[in-house]
């Protein structure tokens, strides 16, 4: 059962939410260690927790890791120059466009540092938490409004908070924890007028899993020169989340600003840049990951319709279902039958985010699920 509210019902839940509503602060960033588990060895975990790629990475990839061994007595310098220019030929952007960081997450650290902290972060609820997270370390003063009833994120709502106080505007598409997507045509809209505003920061860690054609990066926008920053990762669909490789896109001069907070002239490593560029060009391992991912969660999606759990539509690697008890004693019972997922309360709901496995993987979280909430 999918999805269905109207705006009233969805405007009375989040009337007591219009902050942040979180389940627990030990699930509020990435950064942090989770918990000790329950279980010993978490090597017995099917862990769903993450989002992460189950089938590992690109043979290629693997390969250049091996390879790279000999080469990892020297800085990485020129790999790097080598990335950056196979990212700006691929989006047709110069190199002067292009940032790599230690993840997506150092470059949304820059930008925070380098825009949000001047002014205030306005941003949708729920959303990304490590960008909360981050933003709320750095001291940012951080507005947020509530996704509308199908919790997609509230371009209009975000409009009618812009203020001349507002620095930077992220915005996650697809959404984290959502999966729901925002059309493109009414992103672009949204972003060259935000644009003249604030720099608005496009997370699109997802982009390549989506499906809806109705979807499009902003990059465009950069094309055209607006004031626009565009992040991905190398951490879900290449399935390198462990070698910490992101990056960003944006017009010259507000690189030049990221550059100027950055904390490390060399933070990511010559194997991970070697991984990254080999799984960058193997088109052919990512379209399988794309495929697998599409028959896994039409599965899991079938499965949860039959036993009449709430779900949201996704286009990404991961699936929100609404539970019928608290989210974190969902969770706990789950993590019990060792199974990792993420707990999420907010419009005065419970949730657990559900990463898609294999098949193989799917069924068993259905199975413990069914346990778990009868």
């Amino acid at each position: 059962m999918t999805l269905q509210l109207n705006r009233r019902q969805w405007m009375k839940t989040t009337a007591a939410a219009a902050a942040w509503l979180w389940v627990n602060s030990e699930f509020q960033a990435c950064r942090q260690e989770r918990p000790e588990p329950l279980i010993s060895s978490e090597d017995d975990f099917l862990r769903l927790d993450n989002n992460e790629n189950p089938y590992g990475i690109a043979p290629e990839a693997r390969e250049a890791i091996i390879d790279a061994i000999r080469g990892s007595h020297r800085y990485p310098h020129r790999l790097y120059s080598e990335l950056v220019k196979m990212i700006a030929a691929k989006e047709g952007l110069s190199p002067e466009n292009i940032i790599l960081g230690a993840g997506s997450t150092e470059v949304m650290n820059m930008a925070i540092f380098a825009y949000g902290v001047k002014g205030e972060v306005l941003t949708s609820d729920p959303t990304y938490f490590d960008f909360i997270f981050y933003a709320e370390q750095a001291g940012a003063v951080i507005r947020s409004v509530p996704v509308d009833e199908n919790l997609v994120i509230d371009l209009q709502a975000l409009a009618n908070q812009i203020q001349a106080t507002t620095s930077l505007i992220y915005i996650c598409n697809p959404n984290n924890p959502t999966g729901t997507i925002i059309p493109g045509k009414n992103l672009r809209s949204f972003g060259e007028e935000a644009s003249g505003q604030a720099l608005v920061l496009v997370d699109e860690a997802y982009y390549e899993y989506v499906e809806d054609n109705s979807y499009s990066s902003m990059v465009g926008l950069i094309r055209e020169g607006k004031k626009i920053l565009v992040t991905r990762t190398f951490s879900k669909i290449f399935g390198l989340a462990g070698l910490r490789i992101g990056y960003g896109m944006a017009h010259p001069e507000i690189i030049k600003n990221l550059k100027k907070v950055q904390m490390n002239f060399a933070s990511i490593a010559y194997p991970s840049l070697r991984a990254a560029m080999a799984a960058y060009t193997d088109g052919e391992f990512t379209q399988s990951v794309k495929e697998k991912n599409k028959l896994a969660k039409a599965y899991l999606e079938g499965e949860l319709d039959r036993l009449g759990f709430v779900r949201v539509p996704s286009q990404t690697n991961f699936i929100l279902l609404e539970v019928h008890q608290d989210s974190k004693q969902v969770a706990t019972a789950l993590e019990q039958q060792r199974v990792l997922v993420r707990p999420f309360s907010f419009g005065g709901r419970n949730w657990l985010r559900v990463s898609i496995g294999t098949i193989d993987e799917m069924r068993v979280f259905i199975s413990a699920l069914r346990r778990t909430e009868g």
